[in-house]
Protein backbone atom coordinates (compact mmCIF):
# COMPACT_ATOMS: atom_id res chain seq x y z
CA UNK A 1 0.00 0.00 0.00
CA UNK A 2 1.53 3.65 -0.94
CA UNK A 3 0.88 7.00 0.82
CA UNK A 4 1.34 10.64 -0.52
CA UNK A 5 3.89 12.78 0.87
CA UNK A 6 2.92 16.36 0.98
CA UNK A 7 5.64 18.55 0.64
CA UNK A 8 9.67 18.50 0.91
CA UNK A 9 9.35 17.76 4.26
CA UNK A 10 7.70 14.69 4.36
CA UNK A 11 9.27 13.58 1.61
CA UNK A 12 12.82 14.48 3.01
CA UNK A 13 12.23 12.60 6.05
CA UNK A 14 10.96 9.62 4.07
CA UNK A 15 14.48 9.74 2.06
CA UNK A 16 16.30 9.89 5.51
CA UNK A 17 14.28 7.02 7.64
CA UNK A 18 12.89 4.81 4.92
CA UNK A 19 14.62 5.46 1.23
CA UNK A 20 13.76 2.07 -0.02
CA UNK A 21 10.30 2.54 0.60
CA UNK A 22 10.28 6.05 -1.87
CA UNK A 23 8.95 5.26 -5.38
CA UNK A 24 8.45 8.38 -6.67
CA UNK A 25 9.38 11.84 -6.05
CA UNK A 26 7.61 14.82 -8.35
CA UNK A 27 9.30 18.10 -8.24
CA UNK A 28 7.74 21.46 -9.63
CA UNK A 29 11.45 22.78 -10.14
CA UNK A 30 14.36 20.65 -10.01
CA UNK A 31 16.97 23.31 -9.15
CA UNK A 32 14.37 24.71 -6.88
CA UNK A 33 14.28 20.93 -4.99
CA UNK A 34 17.55 20.79 -4.92
CA UNK A 35 18.51 24.02 -3.59
CA UNK A 36 15.66 22.76 -0.27
CA UNK A 37 17.87 19.94 -0.44
CA UNK A 38 21.19 21.87 0.08
CA UNK A 39 19.50 24.48 2.88
CA UNK A 40 17.43 22.38 4.56
CA UNK A 41 18.79 18.37 4.19
CA UNK A 42 21.92 17.90 2.01
CA UNK A 43 21.93 14.22 3.24
CA UNK A 44 19.10 13.92 0.77
CA UNK A 45 20.54 15.56 -2.06
CA UNK A 46 21.46 12.18 -4.14
CA UNK A 47 18.44 10.57 -3.37
CA UNK A 48 16.07 12.83 -4.23
CA UNK A 49 17.86 13.92 -7.44
CA UNK A 50 17.98 10.36 -8.41
CA UNK A 51 14.14 9.68 -7.99
CA UNK A 52 12.74 12.92 -9.09
CA UNK A 53 10.96 13.80 -12.11
CA UNK A 54 9.23 16.59 -13.58
CA UNK A 55 5.89 17.40 -12.92
CA UNK A 56 2.63 19.59 -11.57
CA UNK A 57 2.99 19.84 -7.60
CA UNK A 58 0.29 21.14 -5.55
CA UNK A 59 2.00 22.14 -2.81
CA UNK A 60 3.92 25.31 -1.80
CA UNK A 61 7.43 23.63 -1.75
CA UNK A 62 6.80 22.35 -5.00
CA UNK A 63 8.02 19.19 -4.01
CA UNK A 64 5.57 16.12 -3.43
CA UNK A 65 5.85 12.08 -3.91
CA UNK A 66 4.61 8.52 -3.02
CA UNK A 67 5.89 6.16 -0.76
CA UNK A 68 5.32 2.45 0.16
CA UNK A 69 3.81 1.81 4.07
CA UNK A 70 6.51 0.27 6.10
CA UNK A 71 5.95 -2.98 7.61
CA UNK A 72 3.97 -2.95 10.72
CA UNK A 73 6.36 -3.39 13.64
CA UNK A 74 3.77 -4.44 16.53
CA UNK A 75 6.68 -5.42 18.89
CA UNK A 76 6.39 -2.03 20.44
CA UNK A 77 3.70 -2.83 22.05
CA UNK A 78 5.22 -5.61 24.28
CA UNK A 79 8.89 -4.56 24.61
CA UNK A 80 10.96 -1.58 24.06
CA UNK A 81 13.73 0.76 25.49
CA UNK A 82 12.50 3.83 25.36
CA UNK A 83 8.60 5.16 26.06
CA UNK A 84 5.61 4.22 23.90
CA UNK A 85 3.45 6.65 23.25
CA UNK A 86 -0.56 5.24 23.50
CA UNK A 87 -2.85 8.35 21.84
CA UNK A 88 -6.23 7.24 23.90
CA UNK A 89 -9.00 7.71 20.82
CA UNK A 90 -7.49 10.93 19.52
CA UNK A 91 -10.46 13.05 17.29
CA UNK A 92 -8.45 15.73 15.34
CA UNK A 93 -6.04 13.96 12.72
CA UNK A 94 -3.69 17.11 12.80
CA UNK A 95 -3.00 16.95 16.61
CA UNK A 96 -2.10 13.16 16.35
CA UNK A 97 0.27 13.95 13.12
CA UNK A 98 1.78 16.51 16.00
CA UNK A 99 1.62 13.91 18.96
CA UNK A 100 4.06 11.92 16.14
CA UNK A 101 6.53 14.18 14.97
CA UNK A 102 7.31 15.09 19.14
CA UNK A 103 7.35 11.36 19.36
CA UNK A 104 10.03 11.00 16.52
CA UNK A 105 11.91 13.72 17.74
CA UNK A 106 12.32 12.67 21.18
CA UNK A 107 13.22 8.83 20.30
CA UNK A 108 9.88 7.67 21.34
CA UNK A 109 9.86 3.56 20.82
CA UNK A 110 6.63 4.23 18.77
CA UNK A 111 3.47 5.57 18.40
CA UNK A 112 0.03 3.33 19.11
CA UNK A 113 -3.52 5.28 18.61
CA UNK A 114 -6.35 3.53 20.35
CA UNK A 115 -10.31 4.49 18.60
CA UNK A 116 -11.20 4.47 14.99
CA UNK A 117 -8.65 7.27 13.55
CA UNK A 118 -6.03 5.60 10.91
CA UNK A 119 -2.88 6.69 12.47
CA UNK A 120 -2.08 6.60 8.28
CA UNK A 121 -4.49 8.85 6.95
CA UNK A 122 -3.30 11.66 4.82
CA UNK A 123 -3.87 14.09 7.51
CA UNK A 124 -2.18 12.61 10.28
CA UNK A 125 0.70 11.96 7.57
CA UNK A 126 0.24 15.72 7.15
CA UNK A 127 0.39 16.70 10.52
CA UNK A 128 3.66 14.68 10.95
CA UNK A 129 5.88 15.75 7.94
CA UNK A 130 6.93 12.37 7.16
CA UNK A 131 8.35 11.10 10.88
CA UNK A 132 5.97 8.20 10.16
CA UNK A 133 8.99 6.74 8.76
CA UNK A 134 11.50 7.62 11.61
CA UNK A 135 9.16 4.89 14.14
CA UNK A 136 6.36 2.69 14.72
CA UNK A 137 2.99 4.16 14.10
CA UNK A 138 -0.16 1.61 14.69
CA UNK A 139 -3.57 0.99 15.88
CA UNK A 140 -3.84 -1.24 18.93
CA UNK A 141 -6.46 -2.38 21.63
CA UNK A 142 -5.19 -1.25 25.16
CA UNK A 143 -5.18 -5.18 25.97
CA UNK A 144 -2.18 -5.66 23.72
CA UNK A 145 -0.10 -2.99 25.47
CA UNK A 146 2.30 -4.01 28.19
CA UNK A 147 4.83 -2.00 30.39
CA UNK A 148 4.29 0.93 33.29
CA UNK A 149 1.41 2.66 32.23
CA UNK A 150 1.16 6.26 32.78
CA UNK A 151 -1.55 8.47 31.83
CA UNK A 152 -1.41 12.19 31.63
CA UNK A 153 -4.31 13.75 33.34
CA UNK A 154 -4.64 17.35 35.28
CA UNK A 155 -6.28 16.07 38.17
CA UNK A 156 -3.21 13.39 38.33
CA UNK A 157 -0.15 13.13 40.74
CA UNK A 158 3.44 14.99 39.39
CA UNK A 159 4.82 13.37 36.86
CA UNK A 160 8.07 12.72 38.75
CA UNK A 161 10.39 9.90 36.68
CA UNK A 162 9.38 8.11 33.85
CA UNK A 163 10.56 4.86 33.11
CA UNK A 164 12.24 3.68 29.88
CA UNK A 165 9.54 0.71 29.33
CA UNK A 166 6.71 3.20 29.91
CA UNK A 167 3.49 3.46 28.25
CA UNK A 168 2.82 7.63 28.47
CA UNK A 169 -0.72 7.59 27.36
CA UNK A 170 -2.69 11.11 26.11
CA UNK A 171 -6.55 11.56 26.23
CA UNK A 172 -8.24 12.64 23.56
CA UNK A 173 -8.61 16.51 22.99
CA UNK A 174 -12.39 17.16 24.75
CA UNK A 175 -12.70 14.12 27.12
CA UNK A 176 -9.01 13.13 28.26
CA UNK A 177 -7.54 9.49 28.85
CA UNK A 178 -10.82 7.12 28.90
CA UNK A 179 -12.41 5.49 32.25
CA UNK A 180 -11.07 2.16 30.41
CA UNK A 181 -7.53 3.67 30.54
CA UNK A 182 -7.48 5.07 34.13
CA UNK A 183 -8.70 2.30 35.68
CA UNK A 184 -5.23 -0.01 34.13
CA UNK A 185 -3.04 2.77 34.70
CA UNK A 186 -0.14 2.06 36.95
CA UNK A 187 -0.19 5.71 37.51
CA UNK A 188 -2.17 9.07 36.75
CA UNK A 189 0.27 11.80 36.48
CA UNK A 190 0.30 15.29 35.86
CA UNK A 191 2.40 18.22 34.33
CA UNK A 192 3.26 21.35 36.74
CA UNK A 193 1.44 24.29 35.53
CA UNK A 194 0.12 27.84 36.06
CA UNK A 195 -3.03 27.80 38.59
CA UNK A 196 -6.10 28.58 36.11
CA UNK A 197 -4.72 27.02 33.28
CA UNK A 198 -6.42 24.03 33.00
CA UNK A 199 -5.21 21.52 30.27
CA UNK A 200 -2.27 21.99 27.13
CA UNK A 201 -3.06 20.74 23.58
CA UNK A 202 -2.37 17.20 22.96
CA UNK A 203 0.79 17.53 20.99
CA UNK A 204 2.18 19.93 23.86
CA UNK A 205 1.45 17.41 26.81
CA UNK A 206 3.15 14.86 25.23
CA UNK A 207 5.81 17.10 24.09
CA UNK A 208 6.75 18.11 27.41
CA UNK A 209 6.40 14.74 29.42
CA UNK A 210 8.82 13.09 26.69
CA UNK A 211 11.27 15.93 27.06
CA UNK A 212 11.31 15.66 31.02
CA UNK A 213 12.12 11.37 30.54
CA UNK A 214 14.74 12.11 27.95
CA UNK A 215 16.43 15.36 29.62
CA UNK A 216 16.30 12.82 32.83
CA UNK A 217 18.24 9.78 30.92
CA UNK A 218 20.66 11.77 29.82
CA UNK A 219 21.62 13.80 32.64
Amino acid sequence: MTVALEGFHAVKHALRFAPSLVRRITVASLPEALALCDALAPDVRDTLLALAVPGSVDHPTGVCGVALRPVEDRSVLSARVAPLVLLDDPRHPGNAGAAIRVAAAAEASGVALLGSLDPWHPSVLRGAAGLHYALPVLSCTLAEVTGPLLALDAGGTPLGSVPDNAVLVVGSERAGVSDEVRWRADRVVSLPMREGVSSLNLATALSAALYAWKLSRSA
